[in-house]
C-alpha cells in the first residue's frame, strides 16, 4: 500500500484472478465503490513450428506452415509476412485453417523471397517465430521435388509392385510343376532288338543229282 490508495501484489500465481473491490469515502454521506478485474497469465512459451514442402516446381512452390502454442492457457495465433497482416495478404494464395495455426501457401519461386511471421501471444506475452520461404522452397532439391510423404507413398507402391511380380511368377512356377506331376508318363520306347542272324552252311562241292545244270535258254 501506498498511502492507502493502491494495492501492490507481488509474485502473481494464476489462483490470484478475481474480482477485487474499493471504496473510497469522499465525504462522510459520499461513498464510491470500484471493481478492478484481475487476470493472471502465464508468460508465453516459443512456439512449435514445422513446415512441409508439399511441391516445389518451375511455376510454383506449394507448402504449409504450422505454429502451435505450447504451455497452458489459450494462446492467439496470427500470421504476417513482411508487412502484411493476415487480412492483407488475400486467400487466392493463401488458405488459413479453422484454427489458425496452419497455413498453406501456394507462390511462384520469383516471389518466394519473403518472410513469413507467425505470433503466439496471450494479452500479457506474445512470441514471434519465422518462416523463410526462399530456403524452403530451394531445400526441394529440384525444380520437381516430392514431399517427404510422397516419396513414402512412392516407395510404398512400388514395393506393392515388386511383391505382386513376385507372386505372380511364383504362382505360374506352381502351375507348371503341378501339370506335370499330373500329366502320365509315356512308356518308353522299345529299342530296337540286336539284328537276326543265320547261319550259313558251306558245303562241297555238288556231286550227282546235285551237280548244276546249265540254265535252258529261254525262247
Amino acid at each position: 500500500m501506498f498511502n492507502a490508495t493502491a494495492l501492490r501484489i507481488r509474485e502473481l500465481q494464476r489462483g490470484d484472478s478475481g474480482v477485487f473491490g474499493a471504496r473510497i469515502k469522499m465525504q462522510p454521506a459520499l461513498v464510491d465503490d470500484q471493481s478492478f478485474n484481475l487476470s493472471v497469465y502465464e508468460s508465453v512459451p516459443s512456439p512449435r513450428t514445422r513446415s512441409q514442402l508439399l511441391a516445389s516446381t518451375l511455376e510454383w512452390c506449394n507448402l504449409t506452415l504450422q505454429c502451435q502454442g505450447s504451455g497452458k492457457g489459450a494462446v492467439n495465433v496470427t500470421w504476417q509476412r513482411d508487412s502484411l497482416t493476415w487480412g492483407q495478404l488475400g486467400t487466392a494464395r493463401h488458405q488459413l485453417s479453422p484454427d489458425g495455426t496452419t497455413l498453406r501457401v501456394a507462390l511462384p519461386p520469383t516471389a518466394a523471397n519473403v518472410t513469413y511471421a507467425c505470433t503466439v501471444s496471450n494479452p500479457a506475452d506474445h512470441k514471434v517465430a519465422l518462416f523463410d520461404l526462399q530456403s524452403l522452397c530451394q531445400g526441394g532439391g529440384g525444380p520437381s521435388a516430392f514431399s517427404t510423404s510422397g516419396y513414402v507413398v512412392l516407395t510404398l507402391i512400388l514395393v506393392a509392385v515388386s511383391l505382386g511380380g513376385a507372386f505372380w511368377c511364383w504362382r505360374a512356377n506352381s502351375e507348371k510343376a503341378a501339370e506335370a506331376a499330373a500329366t502320365p508318363a509315356a512308356p518308353a520306347e522299345e529299342s530296337p532288338g540286336e539284328p537276326q542272324f543265320s547261319d550259313i552252311v558251306c558245303r562241297s562241292p555238288p556231286e550227282g543229282n546235285d551237280q548244276v545244270r546249265p540254265p535252258k535258254k529261254s525262247p
